[in-house]
């Protein structure tokens, strides 16, 4: 199963398998998450209803 992640400082949008960075198609990073979805169900991978966010959500909280 993969777990979803978002890069929340670059805006990218990776994917985790077994705890590291999983390579789909040739790719480490998607520039959105509709495209990591497509990608994971093209190779067959399921995907975790859950995603993960990195960073900070909004610029103005301290």
């Amino acid at each position: 199963m993969g777990r979803i992640v978002e890069m929340a400082f670059t805006g990218l949008w990776v994917l985790k398998r077994q705890g590291v960075l999983a390579e789909v198609g040739g790719r480490l990073y998607w520039p959105d998450r509709p495209s990591l979805e497509q990608a994971a169900a093209q190779a067959g991978i399921p995907l975790s209803d859950v995603a993960v966010h990195t960073g900070r959500l909004d610029a103005t909280s301290r």
